[in-house]
């Protein structure tokens, strides 16, 4: 949902603080190799190996992420305004390489600090839905293996984004984000191509694991390459073969592709473009005969920090069936406010204009990126005639340092039956080293 930012950003001005926080993630280090190290001593090994990787994993990384967020929701049929406060904490540590391996895990754990709202498993369903419930447990644990020239291999428990996350992503807007158990081989030997096999044995779903769809098994098999075409942009293929034991119905094969580029025009202009074909049939054990079209296409304008874009989003149906895509990044498509996370029997065209502007402003002793933003989608069905209502969305997002982070996003969506009109809110302050 939030907009990317790849700059670079200046040290706090206040020293002292950027001192602690230095000396915080020294500590965390320490205690981290530490901790390794005690167990290492269990072990049967030589003592000048047990030196050797000890003085490898303080080299390593330690990951430390969180995100205290409220959101608000106002929607029709429920008695009562949602008021989420959650607050989500990551600790991780990743290793150097090592005779061309890399390892790492990560734990999580997401609180509650109100009860207005309906986490999806609480049973407090005279509130709206905000789908982010307690937990703690293990996030991601995996192994890599980069000993192949050109070529990569991670087996266990990992996020994955493909492309922009319209097929394949972690949801990473949600405090449980979506993992995946899987096997994954990428390679990139070949100049402009990059080709991607993974094998996905089960879904670690927002909901957690206590929610009776917090997660699917399956076998899952996913096929893409992407190769750079010189003065053109990048085409894109894939095949996403859904085998879904939870839920049969969402069980697909999906092939497509599409391509996506820039083109710099006179006067500092530059045009982007991205146009995406992809069809979908049953898969596996799914009941139903389906024969789904899903289309895109985009354009627009960027210049000095300001960007226009206009597109549409087809996604088909037949009056059984919407064409769905069960393991995206849902959040970031068609409008903030949620109401299309399962598409419609009839299917679902969003009509979408965006504007965007993104500029540095001196405060809090330096340069900070303060990013703005605009959508509005109109959605209509796809089988037949008829809207399906509109959405206007803003956000803004503050860079305050190196590592502290302020979003505030809002979504006002109109509907149409069945499908309720809501308005949510965001506030959000994220911290990451």
């Amino acid at each position: 949902m939030w907009p990317a930012y790849s700059g670079q950003f200046e040290l706090p001005v206040n020293a002292m603080r950027d001192e602690h926080h230095s000396s915080k993630l020294r500590r965390l280090r320490w205690l981290t190799v530490s901790s390794l190290a005690i167990a290492l001593q269990t072990l049967p090994m030589p003592s000048a190996l047990a030196d050797s990787l000890f003085d490898t994993l303080d080299k390593g990384h330690v990951i430390l992420d969180t995100r205290l967020r409220y959101e608000g929701v106002d929607q029709a049929g429920f008695s009562r305004d949602a008021g989420a406060v959650t607050i989500r904490e990551r600790l991780g540590y990743e290793t150097p390489e090592f005779d061309s391996f890399k390892a790492l895990v990560e734990v999580q754990a997401t609180q509650h600090l109100s009860g207005a709202f309906n986490d999806s498993i609480n049973g407090r369903t005279t509130y709206p839905q905000v789908p982010d419930p307690e937990n703690f447990g293990l996030n991601r644990l995996q192994l890599s293996y980069s000993g192949v020239p050109g070529a990569t291999a991670t087996l266990g428990r990992q996020v994955i984004n493909l492309d922009d996350q319209r097929f394949i992503g972690a949801s990473a807007f949600r405090q449980n984000e979506q993992t995946f158990d899987a096997a994954r081989l990428d390679y990139g030997g070949i100049a402009g191509l990059a080709a991607t096999y993974i094998y996905i044995d089960r879904v670690n779903r927002v909901f957690g694991e206590r929610s009776p769809v917090g997660h699917f098994n399956g076998n899952v098999h996913v096929i893409h390459a992407a190769y750079d075409i010189a003065a053109v942009g990048k085409l894109t293929g894939y095949a996403y073969l859904l085998d879904l034991d939870q839920n049969p119905a969402l069980s697909t094969a999906t092939y497509g592709g599409q391509l996506a580029g820039t083109q710099r025009l006179s006067d500092g202009f530059m045009f982007h473009y991205l146009i995406g074909y992809a069809r979908q049939s049953g898969y596996a054990a799914n009941p139903r005969n389906l024969a789904l079209n899903y289309w895109r296409t985009e354009g627009g304008l960027d210049y000095a920090g300001w960007s226009l874009t206009a597109g549409m989003e087809s996604l088909g149906g037949d009056g059984r069936s919407g064409f769905q895509t069960p393991l995206a990044t849902l959040h970031a498509f068609q409008g903030y406010a949620d109401a299309f996370l399962t598409t419609p029997a009839r299917g679902v065209a969003d009509g979408y204009g965006k504007l965007a502007y993104q500029t540095d402003l001196q405060f809090l002793g330096g340069p900070r990126r303060i990013t703005f933003a605009a959508w509005y989608h109109e959605f209509n069905a796809v089988q037949g005639s008829g809207s399906e209502g509109h959405e206007t969305d803003l956000e803004a997002a503050v860079r305050l340092s190196e590592h502290w982070r302020l979003d505030l996003a809002y979504a006002a969506y109109t509907g149409v039956a069945p499908i309720a009109s809501r308005h949510k809110t965001w506030l959000s302050l994220t911290t990451n080293f």
